[in-house]
């Protein structure tokens, strides 16, 4: 008889968009499940043990999941509460009530490096923190990270300062010029060491309201501060800088291909489309729908490339379905357009009339905001993903595209004597 399954479920106060439905991600190597908040139910992760993840893995697993989740946020994500159990993960009981989030979790950044992942544990263990004084303390214990001495913190506040953007942080940063020349002082004296040390002459009284006012509105510029430390000099990438960079849409292609190939084809060197490493098949998606299944297995070929610019032609298994997706490594960008770039061949036959309600339905799909997604029909691997579409003086006639659907249904069961419709194709 086999071991029990042993899974680890932590409990979250959860003050950032949360997953309304059970949602899995890929973290170092493991998959993580992020549970939805319910009536009776805590927000909660759950990860199952192996011989390879211990307790006490399972445990740092999660917390630097948590950690990475809370940089790319921004928010509060603070354990509540954290068990063992085997044959299946228990249920955590309601704390306080959360937010829905259902867009995709894209990006978790896992730093090498230990102190960028102490800085990002210090981030959400600040970010989670209840009490003005402590949040305060709590972000400048990053700068802490780099930098062990009182003098050389000043030193880089001021040095790091004039390069904050944020509204509120370059608010509270001009008043502060109004009356102290040297701000690196300022807020490491009348902040940290005034939170930290009981003995200070300008100790922060957690019972004078005007003490937690000067903090709060010292906060978002200590905030700040630590934000650019982790960013600039641990290298941990917010989740502006890689939405910016768009390194996310055409990431499995520039694995796949190298880096020597694709920055050749940056430089619009040469390149024969026979030396692309392409897979063979691959399939057309839309995130967030089932795979249609004219878009499955498409086969594919690069028929031109230039200028950075990698044309695939995609056509279905039976051909009737003719597709043309653009690679472009010069802007790091995928580059689908489902209203022009695709076609289907009605000859009238069943197997045609399944392909134009695949095709409709990807159309109508794609219209709403769809994100096109481009996978290795053999290893099951997304390759690239577009951005979401964002039409501009347009406005889709849904109904008319539902009547449209329901008359290609209707001649699809006269033609095949079935009244059940097509399987697998639906809203």
């Amino acid at each position: 008889m086999g071991r029990a399954k042993e899974y680890l479920t932590m409990g979250l106060d959860c003050h950032i968009g949360w997953p309304s439905q059970e949602r899995t991600v890929c973290f170092q190597g493991h998959e993580i499940t992020l549970r939805p908040e319910k009536d009776t139910e805590s927000a909660s992760v759950v990860v199952q043990l192996n011989k390879d993840l211990t307790r006490t893995d399972a445990r740092r697993l999660v917390k630097e999941f948590l950690s990475g989740l809370a940089w790319v946020r921004r928010g509060r994500l603070a354990e509540t509460f954290c068990t063992f159990c085997t044959g299946a993960p228990l249920r955590i009981g309601k704390g306080p009530c959360g937010m829905v989030d259902d867009s995709s979790i894209e990006y978790i950044p896992d730093p090498g490096r230990p102190k960028a992942k102490l800085a990002l544990a210090l981030y959400r263990e600040a970010l989670s923190v209840n009490m003005v004084p402590y949040q305060f303390l709590g972000f400048f214990k990053i700068l802490n990270v780099l930098h062990g001495t009182g003098r050389e913190q000043k030193s880089w506040i001021n040095d790091n300062v004039d390069a904050i953007s944020e509204r509120q942080a370059a608010t509270r940063l001009a008043e502060l010029r109004q009356d102290h020349d040297d701000v690196g002082a300022y807020l490491y004296e009348s902040g940290r060491c005034a939170v930290a040390h009981a003995f200070h002459e300008s100790v922060v009284n957690p019972d004078e309201p005007q003490h937690i006012w000067r903090l709060s509105s010292d906060l978002p510029l200590v905030k700040a501060l630590a934000e650019r430390a982790i960013e600039r000099e641990l290298g941990v990438k917010s989740q502006r800088a890689v939405r910016k960079a768009h390194l996310y849409e055409l990431e499995g292609f520039r694995t796949l291909f190298g880096q020597e190939l694709v920055a050749g084809l940056r430089a619009g060197e040469s390149v024969e489309p026979g030396c692309l490493p392409l897979p063979s098949r691959l399939s057309l998606r839309l995130r967030g729908h089932d795979q249609l299944p004219s878009f499955d297995q498409m086969k594919a070929v690069v028929p031109n490339l230039a200028k950075g610019m990698v044309q695939i032609h995609l056509s279905s298994v039976d051909e009737r379905v003719q597709a043309r997706v653009l690679l472009d490594f010069t802007n790091e960008r995928l580059l689908f357009d489902a209203l022009n770039w695709l076609e289907v061949s009605d000859d009238g036959s069943p197997e045609a009339v399944r392909s134009c309600i695949d095709e409709l339905l990807f159309c109508k799909h794609w219209m709403a905001n769809g994100v096109t997604e481009l996978w290795d029909s053999t290893s099951g691997t997304r390759l690239g993903r577009s951005q979401p579409v964002c039409l501009v003086n347009t406005r889709p006639d849904w109904d008319a595209m539902d009547r449209e659907l329901a008359k290609l249904q209707e001649r699809l069961d006269k033609e095949t004597g079935s009244e059940d419709g097509a399987p697998g194709r639906g809203d």
